[in-house]
């Protein structure tokens, strides 16, 4: 029989999607996909050379639990620079993915039974990991942009042991005000309850400046990635700082589960991490996905029935249409009917089953033709809803 943590959850929705567009392609379908999560760029040649040079000097063996010195080194340094956060060598922990350091903090901080409150809309694995934790999730409401409802987490942080925060967010591109993020972390540190910061998409943000709340509050748990910025989704590099209680119990589970971090990706990634030249490569990148953001958005506005809140970050938009479908259904049909490829929405939240997410982490020419597809398999649907008229 399989346990009830593994029935609790759901397979990942941007999979479903993506292995539909898969089959489709070897079918000989031409697709556009705007529903992964990854940027299509390269890697940086200089982070793959120092990975080559790891594997050829051997250095292919485990590391230490929390990851090598060089790379902790590096991302201390990383925090002071960037996020004003002091976190030392001991302070943090190396994983396989950002995704493998939410994994272990809910691991390490939840018991059955207790509460952790989400964002809606919010990241598609944050309720597995919960749920596989053995704890339950409290849906808090947003606002019309997407910004935190204070009154409603006011109304609800008694009942939680953690909240997740993240800005930008992934699906809607919100960054949240340096103030409302202050407030939502001064409401979980007056109950004692933890707030993990998810920061992976801290570098690609349009509008506003980023803002650390672990650099100031003693119950955050800050996580990042080398994944978004340096186009390293497929090396499996995350990290964690926060309270040493936390990071003292990852490294136990840690120990036990994958071991560590794969050795020659982390000597890649503290290339990623020092390197001005890598640096420069990720401002050409957020500029890339600026216009790329830009286009979409002009592009959305001209399509009857879809509604959306111009994103400030990350590369993702989050779409309201008018259609009666579920948000399951637009998604494989506007794939069958039309090639491409979107996120349903009710994968982010209880209540966004009539929304869709697109990324477009995707070229200029491929968006152009998607955003006409959209529109084109809009119209049709919506003559079709309307009993054949506007």
């Amino acid at each position: 029989m399989i346990s009830r943590r593994a029935n609790s959850i759901e397979p990942s929705a941007t999979l479903r999607i993506s292995d539909m567009v898969k089959e489709m392609r070897n079918e000989g379908r031409e697709v556009i996909s705007l529903s992964v999560g990854e940027p299509d760029f390269d890697t940086p040649e200089e982070v793959k050379d120092a990975a080559i040079v790891a594997l050829k000097e051997g250095k292919t063996g485990y590391t230490s639990t929390p990851g090598i010195y060089p790379l902790r080194n590096a991302i201390s340094d990383k925090f002071e620079r960037d996020n004003n956060i002091d976190a030392d060598e001991e302070e943090i922990i190396v994983t396989p993915g950002g995704k493998f350091s939410i994994y272990l903090i809910c691991q390490s901080i939840l018991d059955e039974g207790k509460k952790v409150g989400i964002f809606d809309p919010s990241w598609v694995s944050y309720l597995p990991n919960v749920r596989l934790a053995g704890a339950e999730v409290e849906w808090i409401d947003t606002d019309e942009s997407f910004h935190p409802d204070l009154l409603d987490l006011k109304d609800k942080i008694s009942d939680l042991k953690m909240l997740y925060l993240n800005s930008p967010c992934n699906p809607t591109g919100a960054v949240y005000p340096r103030e409302t993020i202050r407030e939502v972390v001064e409401t979980a540190l007056d109950e004692d309850v933890f707030l993990l910061s998810d920061e992976v998409y801290e570098n690609l943000i349009f509008e506003g400046a980023p803002y650390s709340p672990g650099s100031d509050y003693s119950n955050v748990i800050t996580v990042n990635s080398c994944s978004k910025p340096y186009a390293m989704t497929g090396w499996r590099v995350g990290y964690f700082t926060g309270p040493k209680e936390v990071i003292d119990a990852a490294q136990k589970i840690q120990s036990h589960s994958v071991s560590c971090a794969t050795s020659f990706a982390q000597h890649g990634a503290v290339r990623a991490l020092t390197s001005k030249r890598v640096q420069e490569k990720v401002t050409e990148m957020r500029e890339e996905f600026k216009e790329r953001r830009d286009l979409i958005c002009e592009g959305l506005k001209e399509i009857d029935g879809l509604n959306f809140v111009r994103p400030e970050g990350a590369f993702y938009c989050f779409i309201k249409y008018d259609l009666d479908m579920s948000s399951i259904e637009f998604c494989e049909n506007l794939l069958k009917e039309e090639g491409v490829g979107v996120t349903p929405g009710s994968a982010f939240g209880p209540d966004r089953d009539r929304w869709i997410r697109i990324s477009y982490a995707n070229s200029r020419e491929n968006l152009k033709k998607a955003l006409e597809k959209i529109g084109s398999f809009m119209e049709e649907n919506r003559i079709f809803d309307f009993g054949g008229c506007e």
